[in-house]
């Protein structure tokens, strides 16, 4: 079957709205995923494959069904390694992290979750490091360690209260409110999940609901009413079934099991406890199995199936003590790994500190020349005045060639100032983006070359095409004014001076290249020649700030200037500019 062909922007709205209904309908979200998936494989779109193939893997391992989520995300984690995309990265070590520890495998588990952390820190991709906090404080409190595991959680939640986000930050209440139960604090316990429902029910996130409702059912299990906690457990099954979240299926048959136990009704916690043993064996979640086993211990010996109990007992102790074997070498194992991660954190938070001092002291540095730059102009405008004067009164020639020399460094103090002056304008200016009219800004910067001595005999043409493009108007007129300034400056007095101008879009890109027939600049300075102060040739007047303050002016923009050029033949300057930057 041919389905129509689709733009990569289009595949990537189709796995965010698969991604941002996962809450609801997860089933449907994987149907969507799937479609974005065929259309990635039909357009060769292997960014959006890798994107839809480590959703599918979020998805599949959600349901419990981890050989299908390692299959995708493997094949997402390849390409991403492959073509460096770390946030692609960051999503399949996320992934591999959550089936690891949902299969016992709480080491790799953790170090995965670690190594996605750190890089959605480095990304600042604070939505996904919430839901790493959370997965990494199930892990702990897998360990028994209750105190990093509530730190991991409030983590999240504060992250969480910072971005808005409801759902992520309801999602640590209900492993809280397990803890809070562990300790006995029941109240505490029964007020968290209460909140959690509450943002649960209000956002419609039913697997978050149907993990709330188990959570509260255990906290009503704790105070003996069996009605209410049943009810809880029968909605979070429901919910789970709904999701085909087997995992989730596996705990509450569990604690369903146990509950009609304790109300005295054999039967029914039998066919429970047997459901969940089916579940676990199958998904191979040796975490539940033991405690399966030990609730099939107590029922089949208050039974009097002393045979069957013992059977039972055995079980639970065989899958338990493999479970603390496991978890006694994977606590020493990931307690390691978190001090190296610390080590690195800590080494990220002295380099961030460094950065911080430069960039203060940068700012410094700009405010200084900006201040002594602007003390100076008033100097120099008084001594470029009196070269006026002088011109007036002085009539012997060689007097008059002194004060000529005098006035041309003068005018390189001034142009220096100038330059210093432009420069951390151009740093420091707000912001403010307007439509640039290129064919006018061009004109005018034209026209503001007449003092230069080889204006009027340079053949200016241009090809400017007309796009939209809104930025920030001073810094587009100063890119243009050097380009332009530089190519009549630098131009040859043996042959007719040509300056070709064109500006056009290509893509997302505005493109302005700049040739000339000058001078050219020779290989051994084209490495150095936006350097401050840099001048490649002494013979014409200039700061050496000219090609350094292009180059700011670029990257302000976040765009490239690239050069070409051949002594004697000229140079072509172009600079690339994002449309919607």
């Amino acid at each position: 079957m041919t389905t129509l062909w689709m733009e990569p922007a289009t595949i990537d709205a189709l796995i965010d709205q698969a991604y941002a209904i996962r809450g609801t309908d997860i089933n449907k979200s994987i149907l969507l995923t799937q479609e974005a998936l065929q259309h990635c494989l039909e357009t060769d779109y292997k960014l959006g494959k890798s994107r839809a193939e480590n959703q599918l893997g979020l998805f599949h391992l959600v349901q419990g069904d981890f050989d299908k989520a390692t299959e995708f995300t493997e094949s997402a984690l390849k390409y991403c390694t492959e073509h460096n995309d770390v946030k692609g990265i960051a999503d399949a070590q996320y992934n591999l992290g959550s089936i690891y520890y949902r299969t016992d495998n709480y080491h790799k588990g953790l170090q995965s979750m670690l190594k996605c952390l750190q890089i959605y820190r480095d990304l600042d991709d604070l939505h996904n490091q919430a839901r790493a906090l959370k997965s990494i404080g199930t892990i702990y409190e897998y360990f028994g360690d209750h105190e990093n595991a509530s730190a991991s959680y409030y983590q999240c939640i504060e992250i969480a209260r910072q971005i808005k986000d409801l759902n992520l930050e309801s999602n640590a209440y209900n492993p809280l409110s397990g803890i809070y139960l562990k300790r006995n604090e029941v109240d505490k316990a029964f007020d968290l999940i209460q909140r959690s429902i509450a943002i649960k029910t209000e956002t419609r996130d039913y697997r978050g609901l149907a993990f709330a409702r188990y959570a509260r059912g255990k906290v009503y299990l704790r105070k003996k009413d069996y009605e209410s906690a049943l009810e809880d457990f029968n909605e979070a099954l429901a919910l789970t079934l709904r999701s085909s979240d087997k995992l989730g299926q596996a705990m509450v048959y569990n604690k369903m099991g146990f509950t009609h136990f304790e109300m005295g009704d054999h039967e029914k916690a039998r066919e429970c406890l047997l459901t969940s043993e089916k579940i676990s064996k199958e998904f191979k979640v040796s975490f539940i199995l033991f405690r399966v086993y030990r609730h099939l211990y107590l029922l089949t010996k208050s039974e009097g199936k002393h045979e069957e109990a013992l059977k039972y007992l055995e079980r639970s102790l065989e899958v338990k003590n493999d479970v603390v074997d496991k978890e006694t070498f994977n606590i020493f194992k990931s307690y390691d790994a978190i001090l190296k991660i610390e080590s690195l954190e800590h080494e990220t938070r002295l380099q961030k500190e460094k950065n911080a001092i430069i960039e203060r002291k940068n700012a410094e540095l700009d405010s200084f020349f900006y201040r002594v730059s602007h003390d100076l102009k008033g100097p120099i405008s008084s001594l470029l005045g009196l070269h006026h004067l002088a011109q007036m009164e002085i009539e012997d020639p060689v007097a008059l060639k002194f004060v000529d020399q005098f006035q041309n460094q003068a005018l390189r103090m001034n142009n220096i100032v100038m330059g210093l002056i432009n420069l951390t304008e151009i740093k420091n200016t707000g912001k403010l983006k307007v439509k640039i009219d290129f064919d006018r800004l061009v004109d005018e910067c034209i026209n503001s070359c007449h003092y230069l001595d080889q204006d009027g005999k340079v053949t200016i043409t241009k090809k400017i095409e007309a796009i939209e493009f809104q930025s920030e108007w001073a810094i587009v007129n100063s890119i243009l004014q050097n380009l332009i300034e530089n190519a009549i400056k630098y131009s040859r007095k043996d042959i007719t001076p040509f300056v070709n101008i064109s500006i056009r879009q290509l893509a997302n890109k505005v493109v302005i290249r700049v040739e000339d027939n000058g001078e050219g600049i020779s290989q051994h300075h084209q490495g150095n020649v936006f350097d401050m102060f840099y001048r490649a040739n002494d013979k014409t007047k200039g700061s050496g700030l000219g090609l350094y303050i292009l180059k700011r002016a670029v990257e302000r923009l976040h765009g490239t200037v690239e050069l070409q050029s051949t002594v004697g033949s000229g140079s072509v300057f172009t600079v690339t500019l994002p449309l919607n930057g």
